[in-house]
């Protein structure tokens, strides 16, 4: 069979890989199908969840803020597209958009003012996704890697983006890079469109981002950080509208807009605060949790107890509270008082991720790896891109003698951690007793140039000298 040159094998892609843009009408090269975007969407819905703290639980204003994207859809040029909306439980400002998915933080959403500024956000953030910028991004991707566009012509039966789901591995953090400017310019003048045909003022687009700024302004000074301190600015927002829109960019796309109507007042704002109350109010008890969590990152845990209590007496029914209280008991070696404060957690919320791999470390810890293969597996389940839980399963799974299964874990962990000072020593135990001593040789190697003198690092020093043979 001949096999052809890289660049003529992308020419010949570039030919054949096209769709229409159902934004702007024009063909485009395009690897992924709208099925196939759907799919990628929905499959990193679970760990974008949880990576942004997961879901602020309060089913009137889910129900009423997903009507209000619901809205959005309506008047937008993929009107049936599957998506599910929800209030990421972090003060961290920021709201984004994949296919399938539409989010706002907590940190954010208090701070707008009215439904127009958080349609100004939300059009935006939908303006991607109806611009198959993600479905562009991943598509422009695989041109980089020939070895997978060659896959993608010889695997018979698969288009670009099936051969994109079994040739690479993709993690759910390579949905949420950074647009160019010209995906902004163009989410921007979508968000002010969405917001004129729903009869909202899009002269709130101007405000929602002065909030926008005003919430990362609150947030920073609460990290004792500067305004502009490092590009920080830039960095929690990597995921959201540029910064620094310029008004006179916003003003002209208003200007273009064709005729629209205000409906009332054009921004809703009473509606709005009103369900907003007791989310605001709630948050009071955040901003000191989150002073309590960064003490505990400090490693000050009784500065970080005296501020859970104080959090915990504002309002006594939210799982963070209790997980970190339960995360200071196990750094203090108090194990069953950490269960009991993860079980208080889940009491309130059965699936909290977190709490699920904090009783996993507990009974871990206690060398019960039975039980913490089962509480591990329900947070996996939850949050199958939680590299600790990989990691934790794969030791339990060793002490068990499960080396097929600990193998699986634990390369999963070493691919996004691979300088981690233990993995590669349980990586390399797991191979020779599975017989496949030349991996057992390369990863005990890899243990001693990045961690020699831990306890898993002597251990793979005096397998090395064992099974030189194999090197």
């Amino acid at each position: 069979m001949m096999l052809l040159k890289p660049a003529l094998l992308i020419t010949i892609l570039l030919f054949l890989s096209c769709a229409i843009n159902p934004v702007t009408g024009e063909r485009e090269f395009m690897l992924v199908s709208e099925e196939q975007e759907l799919a990628l969407g929905m499959n990193a819905t679970p760990n974008l969840n949880w990576t942004y703290g997961g879901k602020y639980r309060d089913t009137e204003l889910d129900s009423y803020l997903t009507t209000l994207v619901k809205n959005i859809w309506n008047v937008s040029e993929r009107p049936n597209m599957q998506f599910k909306f929800a209030v990421q439980n972090t003060s961290l400002p920021n709201a984004f958009a994949i296919p399938g998915y539409v989010a706002i933080t907590r940190g954010l959403i208090i701070e707008l003012e009215n439904e127009a500024q958080f349609l100004a956000i939300m059009g935006h953030e939908a303006g991607h996704v109806m611009a198959r910028h993600t479905a562009k991004r991943l598509s422009l991707s695989q041109v980089q890697s020939v070895g997978i566009l060659a896959g993608s012509i010889l695997l018979e039966g698969q288009k670009g983006g099936d051969a994109l789901l079994t040739l690479g591995a993709l993690g759910s953090s390579l949905l949420l890079l950074k647009y160019d400017r010209d995906q902004e310019l163009q989410a921007d003048r979508l968000g002010v469109k969405y917001m004129a045909k729903l009869g909202y003022d899009p002269h709130e687009a101007l405000n929602a981002h002065k909030q926008l700024e005003i919430a990362v302004e609150k947030y920073m000074k609460r990290l004792g950080k500067e305004q502009r301190e490092e590009t920080f600015l830039d960095e929690i927002l990597s995921t959201h509208p540029r910064s620094e829109v310029r008004k006179e960019e916003i003003e002209a796309m208003i200007k273009e807009l064709p005729p629209y109507t205000i409906a009332g007042d054009g921004k809703g704002a009473e509606t709005f605060n009103s369900k907003l109350r007791k989310i605001r109010e709630i948050n009071k008890a955040y901003i000191i949790f989150d002073e309590a969590e960064r003490a505990f990152k400090e490693k000050k845990l009784s500065e970080s107890k005296e501020k859970l209590e104080k959090a915990i007496a504002l309002n006594n029914q939210q799982p963070p509270f209790y997980n970190l209280l339960g995360n200071i008991k196990i750094k203090e070696s108090r194990y069953s008082e950490a269960e009991e404060m993860y079980n208080r957690a889940l009491s309130i919320d059965p699936e909290y991720q977190p709490s699920l791999y904090g009783m996993g470390m507990v009974y871990f810890l206690r060398e019960d790896y039975s039980r913490a293969i089962n509480y591990i597996s329900r947070s996996l389940e939850l949050f199958p891109e939680h590299y600790g839980s990989h990691f934790i399963i794969g030791r339990s799974y060793i002490a068990l003698r499960s080396y097929k299964k600990a193998l699986k874990h634990l390369n999963i962990f070493s691919d996004a951690i691979p300088k981690h000072p233990e993995v590669h020593g349980y990586l390399g135990i797991c191979y020779e007793n599975l017989g496949d001593l030349r991996s057992a040789y390369r990863e005990y190697s890899m243990q001693v140039k990045i961690a020699p003198n831990n306890e898993i690092g002597r251990y793979a020093q005096k397998r090395l000298y064992v099974l030189r043979m194999y090197r």
